[in-house]
């Protein structure tokens, strides 16, 4: 404040932000608890080029319709100052936007990963998988310098990158769970049927 840099608006307000992370970080978080983040990448149903064998509606996983990716529990789940981080692709963005609707969730931005190399697509050769970043209250976020471009190498199927895991980590404090987990994380609640499917290093 003395050398001007900051108001003592600005400085106050950091203040009162950092002591509401630590009292976020400070909860005690017990099974079956609510989470203040949550992040869910849902097994969309692609009915086109079933017949496809390199095509994401042959893959091993069940898949769900849009109707039961709606009734999940989304909305129990959720902490009343909770973040939301919901992956979809191109083909799914207006049903993403109508499940947000359905558990109760704000949009505020769209994250993309920007991947090294391209996969398949219908139109376009799809190199560019979304992720809709939504709010329920008012949960406190660290926002800084990130922007909604994630640039990160592709990987194993459906396998988000671990760049996407740190961005997360960084804006967004307290209980946290991944739906549809394909790996462990420390300090994370898995949930669903292949939570080890891949390994993390510790």
């Amino acid at each position: 404040v003395r050398q001007g840099k900051k108001s003592v608006t600005a400085v106050r307000h950091s203040a009162q932000r950092a002591k509401a992370v630590d009292a976020i970080k400070a909860e005690i978080n017990l099974p079956g608890s609510i989470y203040r983040v949550i992040v869910i990448d849902p097994p969309w149903r692609y009915n086109s080029r079933a017949e496809d064998s390199t095509h994401r509606a042959r893959n091993p996983y069940p898949d769900m319709s849009i109707e039961e990716i709606k009734a999940l529990p989304i909305t129990s789940l959720a902490h009343r100052d909770c973040v939301v981080w919901l992956w979809t692709t191109n083909a799914f963005m207006r049903e993403a936007f109508e499940c947000l609707d359905a558990w109760g969730f704000e949009s505020k931005t769209v994250l993309t990963w920007v991947k090294d190399r391209m996969g398949t697509g219908n139109w376009l050769r799809g190199k560019t998988e979304h992720c809709i970043l939504a709010v329920r209250g008012k949960p406190v976020v660290t926002l800084t310098n990130q922007t909604t471009a994630l640039m990160a190498p592709l990987r194993e199927h459906s396998r988000k990158p671990d760049e996407f895991y740190a961005l997360v980590e960084s804006l967004c404090h307290g209980s946290t769970i991944e739906m549809f987990s394909r790996q462990h994380r420390k300090g994370w609640s898995a949930w669903g049927a292949e939570t080890g499917k891949f390994h993390v290093k510790a």
